[in-house]
């Protein structure tokens, strides 16, 4: 058996409304910038995230570089955890700001509410809150009482976490904005792509003046901000986004039962599957972290690879404080969890396009390993 890394299939019904939607696209005589489609896109996605305004933009990336810019964010310091993907500090940077590195707690690798609170100080504007595989923090009741007793922004990297929530709130809708992305393996695709969720009206017409050159959005032809630039989309990205919104809860269902299948098969070993532990939530589980007792070397990853299984990038085995293009920056940081975190867990295949016969010949080679150490 041989368990590639991520696989993504479409149906014969969705090819067909895509075909059906590309022959509408170039046969109506309409742009092929931002128009219908798109549209329906911006809404579809507003609609299954709760939310008043969905914005769509290039990437990931430039959501939280536009949320920044369209707060007003300048020269001032924001907070992020270490343990994400390096796109996060590099949206800060690109918006002219000083990023300042968080260590992560011990059940959801998310925000360290203790760490947070002695890194901020005078001059922090915000705070990036990233959902690691899809997991909303158990202690985001407590995060977000810190941003609001220091008069700080909560800006949500929302990556991973399509339509997970806390207390019937929508990731995306905790903070004041969220950024999503729409890369390949995540939980929905549009190939490439982002979008932002607020239910701010102001930072709503902010960012879409922002993301198309910072023109008037009552008169396209005036230019009014130069903190803009081009981050639209086109119509065939918002097809396919608009049919994916179609399918995603479907996906994420068949995602919850695939991770309580890891859970059942690898109770009672020294593994143990990151879920999110609270009741009034549930997760899109983007990756399917587990904790292990060993350290995820190259020993441990060949392992897998020998046993034709290819895990997947780690939630991160590198966080920025280590990665070499900032680790001369931060030489003085103490980030303990985060140096644990990254050691010591490894992501296994997780697709709605995995079956439990899979699931199952992983977890066997999984306590076959912890067997063969002991």
């Amino acid at each position: 058996m041989k368990i590639l890394i991520f696989k993504l299939n479409f149906s014969i019904i969705f090819l067909f409304k895509y075909f059906i939607g590309s022959w509408d696209i170039l046969r109506s005589g309409r742009p092929l910038g931002e128009s219908k489609y798109v549209e329906k896109f911006s809404k579809s996605f507003s609609i299954l995230q709760n939310c008043r305004y969905s914005i769509p933009v290039a990437n990931g990336t430039v959501a939280i570089e536009l949320i920044i810019k369209a707060i007003g964010i300048k020269n001032r310091e924001i907070i992020l955890p270490s343990n994400t993907f390096f796109a996060t500090i590099v949206a800060v940077e690109n918006s002219g700001n000083i990023p300042i590195l968080v260590d992560i707690e011990n059940d959801s690798f998310s925000v360290c509410p203790t760490d947070l609170r002695k890194k901020i100080n005078t001059n922090t504007a915000a705070l990036i809150l990233v959902h690691i595989g899809g997991i909303i923090s158990s202690k985001i009741e407590e995060i977000i009482q810190i941003c609001s007793e220091n008069k700080i922004e909560l800006i949500e990297d929302a990556a991973h976490a399509h339509l997970s929530s806390y207390r019937k709130q929508k990731a995306g809708t905790l903070g004041i904005a969220g950024a999503f992305s729409f890369f390949p393996t995540k939980v929905m695709t549009t190939g490439e792509g982002g979008m932002i969720t607020t239910n701010s009206e102001d930072l709503y017409q902010k960012i879409k003046s922002l993301k198309n050159f910072g023109r008037d959005n009552n008169n396209a032809g005036i230019i009014i901000n130069d903190s803009g630039n081009n981050f639209k989309i086109n119509e065939f990205t918002g097809l396919l986004g608009y049919l994916e919104c179609q399918r995603v809860e479907e996906r994420v269902k068949k995602r919850n039962k695939l991770i309580e299948l890891y859970k059942k098969e690898l109770l009672n070993t020294e593994f143990k599957v990151v879920t999110q532990e609270n009741e009034y939530g549930c997760c899109s589980y983007y990756k399917c972290i587990i904790l292990s007792p060993y350290e995820v070397d190259s020993e441990f990853k060949n392992y897998f690879k020998y046993n034709n299984i290819s895990l997947t990038g780690e939630v991160y085995s590198i966080p920025i404080h280590i990665q070499p293009l900032y680790s001369n920056r931060y030489l003085n940081y103490s980030l303990p969890n985060t140096d644990y975190f990254s050691k010591h867990h490894f992501c296994p295949p997780l697709y709605p396009e995995l079956n439990n016969k899979e699931v199952k010949y992983i977890c066997d080679k999984i306590k076959l390993y912890s067997k063969n150490r002991k």
